[in-house]
């Protein structure tokens, strides 16, 4: 190939980078402004609800399906949100925690699961939930890059960021699900009665879990949890931290160890993981990890029992 060919392909190559990127910032733009508009729906909607309220409420609620599920915010006033994300870990919580004003006093409830701290494969890949956020939000975009989640092309074309997202938010544009105003951020599960036997014969399965091979908190889980400690101390805020109820619980072993490192780190820790295991009442459950909403106002009236003694 002679140096004109080479020439002209550079040119060529260099005409379709340029191209292509300014597309993507079109996109890029449009797409913000459209998510933007969207308060419904977990594809992007909760997240930007949960931006625009985070300062003014007066409880916070952080974790996975189990806190979304389980924590019912209509026992603990209209200044109250609950932030619980399906399909979420340690990694999520902290960033969003992160981005709370530190002079507004606040309780701030954050539930957490053994399975984060003590699974060998967790490598804190939750936080790819916020990365609609990324190259928008100064602080989650900070942490986004520290994580080693974020792809090289995707700080160069941020419209990759909406992956798996867009027919959610478009979804949501076009046709909220719900009116945000009266959303609190609580998803209490309802169990149809065609679905009862089938929950009575999942609740019936034993569970199997290797008590032996646990035996160090996971690092990645636990330096999330450090940064949570880190703005706990530099804030004007109270935190408890909480585990909801699981249908049977076969080893003991990671709840002591998490209570023991939640304890060495200062932080106050409620783990009602049996707090149901001696009532024979399948109707509290809509699996074995996942309470009813009859479960979930259940295990929020005593939550909030509990919350008052601590608190005092």
């Amino acid at each position: 190939m002679d140096s004109k060919t080479t020439k002209k392909l550079i040119k060529i190559v260099l005409l379709v980078l340029v191209i292509s990127y300014t597309l993507d910032k079109l996109i890029f733009f449009g797409l913000n402004t459209i998510s933007d508009k969207v308060m419904t729906g977990q594809s992007i909607g909760k997240l930007n609800q949960f931006l625009l309220v985070k300062d003014s409420v007066d409880i916070l609620v952080f974790g996975n399906s189990r806190a979304n599920h389980h924590v019912d915010m209509n026992l603990f006033g209209k200044k109250s949100y609950n932030m619980g994300m399906d399909g979420t870990g340690i990694a999520y919580s902290s960033t969003l925690i992160n981005t709370l004003s530190k002079d507004k006093e606040q309780l701030v409830i954050v539930h957490i699961d053994t399975k984060d701290f003590f699974s060998k494969n967790y490598n804190g890949k939750d936080i790819n939930g916020l990365k609609t956020k990324f190259n928008r939000n100064v602080y989650i975009t900070d942490v986004l890059n520290k994580s080693n989640q974020i792809p090289f092309f995707q700080n160069i074309y941020y419209s990759i960021n909406y992956n798996g997202k867009i027919i959610g938010i478009i979804k949501n544009f076009i046709r909220p699900g719900y009116n945000f105003l009266e959303y609190n951020g609580y998803d209490p599960l309802l169990v149809r009665d065609d679905q009862k036997e089938i929950r009575d014969l999942i609740l019936a399965q034993k569970n199997t879990v290797d008590c032996e091979s646990i035996n160090e908190i996971n690092s990645i889980a636990l330096s999330y949890l450090q940064s949570i400690k880190d703005f706990v101390e530099n804030s004007n805020k109270e935190f408890i931290f909480v585990t909801s109820p699981t249908f049977n619980d076969p080893c003991e072993k990671d709840n002591k160890l998490l209570a023991k490192t939640l304890r060495e780190l200062g932080l106050t820790y409620l783990d009602r993981s049996n707090l149901f295991a001696n009532k024979n009442d399948n109707d509290l459950w809509k699996d074995k990890t996942h309470l009813s909403k009859k479960g979930a106002e259940s295990f929020s009236i005593n939550l909030k029992k509990e919350l008052q003694k601590v608190i005092n």
